[in-house]
């Protein structure tokens, strides 16, 4: 497609064709020329440039009213719940900061000639400046159109914050939903009976014969300390518990997993994304020789209560095809990890997807029990608990086995971390310049995000794709963003759904 072309279609997508535009009731037409016309335009501007070179972050969806800022289905649970003193004032917040986040991101991966084109027709001395002059521009929009705005635009805001479904009800409508997802139900129903035995039998210690790589985190923290820095957190006024960066690297690191991986082939090690020049092709790609961890500090609702989440995710450079009509294997694989730690900084519940968004499983820690829900008793996919994950005891972290090729988790258990040649390093996602694998260098130049502006790596599309589509998900199979995990083929599930853990499990 020529540039011409996609300037056309990031028009129409942003709505900023002739007709296509309208000025909500609450925006007064800023003053020509004022600070805050001048920024409606640069950041109108940034977002067709992003849009046209394909560089959007979909990690939080953008509010299409309010362009300066985003959400996230955490973040939009809150938005008939604003009535306490500084709740509004803390959530447009924490839409403002995943906008400016993403912002920076974006501005990073536009090439030097787009960056350097928006700062000629902004009156910008410096081109790499772009992302920082869009973020002041926010902060200006937020506080005369938000904050000191009227009544209508605050309730617009609210009713505008909702998060994406990432589920295609046309599709599944033209794909005959209700018949084709029984197929897909017995095939669920098959993968969970061959593939979760194995968590009946006891952890034991792999044998030394055995083709296991184990992979030990490189930082590590005082789990005690950590259960002290959640309690001692002080709250916002939505009630989110606030750390340091600091407190959040203790945290990743005193309650980040080892890995015991079947290993047969370089497939199944270890590595951290990059970009590769394959010929004429940039392909995404995983480098072996530097093990990592993406980390995340996120935050889930329970009981009434915020709780922290740390998430963990790692790569592959592949899964390896098993012929060549296999439908799941393919280029790069990813396996996610995430633990929610309860008031007290104690693991409540751990749960796993691989990066497709696809095997999802929860292992909750007693007293935290497995409740009935109404998927139990239909061919929807009900929250699939093989397990109860074991206590920690002083000294011990949890150990994770994966299967070799298909990766899938088969056991965990609590142990004491022993002394490995391999380990791994855990690297924030939110950590700037380089936002993790949101911004990656380009081997002739520039940088770009290992995810597509949907959320998907490219060219990690699976077979199975022509056989799944009537579910509704996009590329079902193809690796995926944090925020864009659909985790159920059969009925709904986001795997950052705030409520998921209230739905089907109880203390």
């Amino acid at each position: 497609m020529s540039f011409s072309a996609r300037r056309i279609g990031a028009l129409f997508a942003l709505g900023l064709l002739g007709g296509c535009v309208a000025v909500p009731n609450w925006r007064a037409e800023p003053a020509a020329g004022s600070p805050r016309a001048r920024c409606l335009a640069l950041i109108g501007d940034m977002d067709e440039a992003v849009a046209a070179h394909d560089v959007g972050d979909a990690g939080a969806a953008r509010i299409k009213t309010f362009p300066y800022l985003r959400i996230d289905r955490f973040l939009a649970s809150f938005r008939h719940e604003l009535v306490a003193p500084g709740a509004f004032e803390d959530w447009v917040g924490h839409l403002r900061w995943l906008d400016d986040k993403a912002r920076l991101i974006e501005a990073a991966n536009l090439s030097a000639d787009a960056r350097a084109s928006l700062a000629a027709r902004h009156g910008l001395a410096d081109p790499e400046g772009i992302g920082a002059a869009a973020s002041r521009c926010g902060d200006l929009l937020l506080k005369v159109e938000v904050l000191e705005g009227t009544v209508e635009a605050r309730d617009a805001l609210v009713r505008a914050a909702v998060a994406p479904n990432h589920y295609n009800q046309w599709q599944r409508a033209a794909g005959l939903y209700p018949v084709t997802n029984l197929g897909a139900a017995i095939g669920y129903a098959q993968w969970k009976d061959e593939n979760t035995r194995s968590f009946a039998l006891s952890f034991e210690p792999h044998a030394k014969s055995e083709n296991i790589m184990v992979y030990n985190p490189g930082a590590r923290a005082d789990a005690s300390e950590a259960s002290h820095i959640v309690r001692a957190a002080p709250r916002t006024a939505l009630g989110l518990p606030k750390f340091s960066a600091s407190d959040v690297a203790h945290l990743t690191a005193a309650f980040a997993p080892v890995f015991e991986i079947e290993t047969e082939s370089n497939d199944d090690r270890l590595g951290s994304a990059v970009w590769r020049r394959e010929g004429d092709e940039l392909l995404p790609d995983v480098d072996v020789s530097s093990p990592v961890a993406t980390t995340r500090l996120v935050y889930t609702r329970f009981e009434g209560l915020v709780l922290p989440q740390l998430v963990y995710n790692v790569w592959f450079p592949a899964r390896t095809l098993q012929g060549k009509f296999d439908l799941l294997g393919g280029r790069i694989d990813g396996f996610i990890w995430r633990v929610t730690l309860d008031e007290n900084g104690e693991p409540l519940i751990y749960d796993a997807i691989h990066a497709c968004g696809c095997y999802h499983m929860f292992f909750p820690v007693a007293p935290l029990v497995r409740v009935p829900v109404p998927e139990d008793r239909d061919t929807r996919e009900a929250p699939l608990s093989p397990i109860s994950a074991p206590r920690l005891p002083p000294g011990e972290r949890i150990h994770l086995r994966l299967a070799a090729v298909s990766h899938y988790l088969i056991n965990l258990g609590a142990k004491e971390a022993a002394s490995t040649p391999s380990t791994y390093e855990l690297e924030s996602a939110w950590a700037s310049p380089a936002f993790g694998e949101r911004s990656l260098p380009l081997p002739d130049g520039g940088r770009r995000s290992f995810f597509g502006p949907t959320g998907i790596v490219p060219h990690t599309e699976r077979l199975e794709r022509f056989t799944l589509w009537p579910l509704g998900i996009e590329s079902p199979g193809a690796m995926r963003q944090w925020g864009t995990h659909a985790t159920a083929f059969v009925g709904e599930r986001h795997f950052d759904d705030p409520f998921i853990f209230d739905k089907a499990f109880a203390r």
